[in-house]
């Protein structure tokens, strides 16, 4: 039942509206905020950390288009899977982490959305060499072994 009514599209519209409706809460914020904190005030959200979050809320919102938009652009496919990381990953920064203030009240909410980009980053990479290998637009094809191994070996460009 639940795979009737879950699915892509569905998880997509439900970050859009989040993020559309926490843009539209943080512009009431601006308009109702004070600009500077009262004395003694420990905490209280001024003018400026609202246009903050409003400009992550909308960059969140085009940054979730952006996947669809390259992949109609490019005519590439990119995996479910990985859309879906993504979108889980940009609500969680964006929605739970600045709106709902999850970066002050969880415990190493950042650290964890790190580990879980740096996952997501490794995903995307291979995800590209099986692309690399299965077009022929590219002469090349490598094994996603070789290709860690060579990561590991290599210097690093700030080294």
């Amino acid at each position: 039942m639940i795979r009737k009514w879950f699915n892509q599209k569905t998880l997509f519209a439900f970050i859009l509206i989040s993020m559309v409706l926490s843009t539209v809460f943080v512009i009431i914020r601006i308009i109702m905020a004070p600009s500077v904190a009262p004395a003694g005030e420990i905490g209280l959200r001024v003018k400026s950390d609202y246009t903050l979050m409003l400009l992550q809320c909308v960059a969140g919102t085009l940054a979730l288009m952006l996947p669809s938009f390259i992949a109609k652009r490019l005519n590439i496919v990119i995996p479910s899977f990985m859309m879906i990381a993504y979108a889980i990953f940009l609500y969680c920064g964006v929605y739970l982490g600045e709106v709902r203030s999850f970066y002050y009240v969880v415990p190493h909410w950042d650290t964890i959305l790190h580990t879980f980009s740096g996952f997501m980053l490794g995903a995307l990479g291979f995800t590209l060499i099986t692309f690399i290998n299965k077009t022929d637009r590219f002469p090349l094809v490598l094994t996603p072994f070789f290709v860690a191994i060579s990561l590991l070996v290599l210097p690093s460009p700030s080294a």
